[in-house]
């Protein structure tokens, strides 16, 4: 079987993630999670040819030298990611078949919408992976550009060549500047700074520029909101100590979470969790409460300005986008589902 046949073949199963390691089976993910294309392991001699159909002559070159390289490419009409890894031992391949996933209706939540417009103070959104973190992020961005007039400054790793301006203006930076100098003069005149992807040492970036004023959205891969925050207060705790969430409370003006899972019809459905900075979440951050913030999470009422993910997730079972199987897969508290369930009689 060829790489194309491969790659055809995990199309044909909606996979959104095609991997490839020589020495081990091709496999594909699912909604359902991964499997296995064929019993036979990669050769690498599939992995050379797979070289010659995705990258060009200078990121073969860079592969070469460095051992890792990333991009995006057609193949037969199919707009496809990548990225390449191999040292002595591992010779390995991801290719991204759902570049265009962020144009699924991925609902953005009202208050995370009504937030990011007014373009004040810091933004945190996380999720698990490129479907919780990127997608949200990018279609955050994209429904801000039909809205309003503004330029943003994207740093992350790779851009997002999905992302159409209409009202905005976006402009890309790999993030790693030289000296302060070069970051000042790169970002002067921007209206949002977004962070997508970094490791947690570049959050003390990201607060520094949100307290010179500028709208800064964060983006981070992390399991649950409960993780990004904890990161988030460590790193703030080693640089600044008993001052560090205090000066984030400060700018901080809304936490997301977004977590992925897959709905009756086959398709991707989002289910999320929201703080806003009402007085007493921004006290409980500043004292770097996190089982606290997370019990009142856990308990929000409606209009409360929070929600929690076994509401997000009993909003999906009542219009009948998933099961209940799932719905208890993906609650972190099924108890507490199973009696919001009972209350609205399902």
């Amino acid at each position: 079987m060829s790489f194309t046949e491969l790659l055809l073949q995990a199309k044909t199963k909606k996979a959104e993630e095609f991997l490839f390691v020589v020495g081990s089976e091709p496999r594909a993910k699912l909604a359902s999670g991964w499997v296995s294309l064929r019993s036979s392991p990669g050769l690498a001699t599939e992995w050379g040819l797979m070289q010659q159909s995705l990258l060009s002559g200078s990121q073969k070159a860079v592969l070469d030298a460095t051992g890792r390289v990333h991009g995006e490419t057609s193949l037969d009409s199919l707009r496809i990611g990548f990225s390449f890894y191999q040292d002595a031992q591992t010779m390995k391949a991801l290719v991204d078949l759902n570049v265009e996933g962020f144009k699924q209706d991925i609902p953005v939540p009202a208050a995370l919408m009504e937030n990011a417009l007014r373009m004040k103070g810091m933004m945190l959104l996380s999720g698990p992976g490129e479907v919780g973190s990127a997608w949200m992020l990018q279609k955050l961005l994209q429904k801000m550009s039909e809205e309003k007039s503004f330029t943003a400054a994207i740093l992350s790793a790779t851009p997002f060549p999905q992302l159409r301006e209409q009202k905005a203006c976006f402009v890309y930076h790999k993030g790693i500047f030289s000296n302060r100098e070069e970051r000042t003069a790169f970002l002067s005149g921007v209206d949002v700074v977004v962070f997508e992807a970094f490791s947690d040492d570049k959050f003390l970036e990201a607060l520094e520029i949100a307290e010179q004023g500028v709208f800064v959205i964060y983006s981070m891969k992390a399991p649950s909101l409960e993780n990004s925050m904890r990161r988030c207060f460590s790193a703030l705790a080693k640089e600044y100590g008993v001052q560090g969430a205090p000066r984030w409370a400060e700018v901080l003006s809304l936490l997301a979470g977004t977590y992925s899972m897959g709905g009756i019809a086959g398709e991707k459905v989002f289910a999320h969790e929201i703080l806003l900075m009402k007085p007493q979440v921004r006290s409980l951050i500043e004292q770097q409460d996190c089982p606290s913030l997370m019990g009142l999470l856990a308990q929000a009422g409606d209009n409360s300005g929070l929600l929690n993910l076994n509401q997000s997730i009993l909003q999906h079972l009542i219009r009948r986008r998933i099961d209940l199987k799932t719905a208890f897969e993906i609650s972190r508290d099924p108890d507490s589902l199973d009696q919001l369930l009972k209350k609205v009689g399902i």
